[in-house]
């Protein structure tokens, strides 16, 4: 569970919450199962932080800083994360169902099992992303300008060349 004083310093705004993080350097947040539906955190620092099955439905993420945060099964569903850093970050089981991540870092995560349907990965970076899986990028909506290691990119462009494609939809 979420440690309360962590969620209720979160809910007072993005401004408090990275100027406690300033304050706090060696404090590792804990927002594990935290609710924070349709929080802004636009520019939250939540490096390191424990998100485990956190609720962020809905939220404006852009900007914001998840490097080497844990976002095990964190429910991500419909949020603007433009521009995220998630380096190194664990997305297993992460729900990005219709997210946006155009121009997001998601350089050496742990993709295993995260639900992308129609997610859009648009000049994303997923270079040294680990347990990605073909059928994870099924029903994704536009892998557009997307960073891909190699073997990956050359599979997707066989099966689905239409992902790699700019769309009407582009913003």
């Amino acid at each position: 569970m979420a440690n309360q004083e962590h969620v209720k310093a979160i809910k007072q705004g993005v401004h408090y919450w990275n100027t406690w993080r300033e304050e706090n350097p060696d404090v590792v947040p804990d927002l594990a199962w935290a609710d924070l539906v349709g929080v802004d955190l636009d520019g939250a620092n939540l490096e390191g932080a424990n998100m485990k099955l956190a609720f962020c439905r809905k939220g404006n993420l852009q900007g914001v800083n998840f490097k080497n945060a844990i976002l095990y099964g964190i429910n991500l569903e419909e949020s603007n994360l433009r521009g995220a850093n998630m380096e190194g970050a664990s997305l297993e089981g992460a729900h990005l169902r219709k997210a946006d991540l155009t121009a997001s870092n998601l350089r050496n995560t742990n993709m295993k099992l995260a639900n992308l349907q129609d997610a859009v990965l648009t000049q994303a970076d997923l270079t040294g992303a680990s347990k990605l899986t073909l059928e994870q990028f099924e029903e994704v909506k536009s892998l557009f300008e997307t960073k891909l290691d190699t073997k990956i990119l050359d599979q997707i462009n066989d099966l689905y060349p239409e992902l790699l494609q700019e769309t009407d939809s582009q913003d």
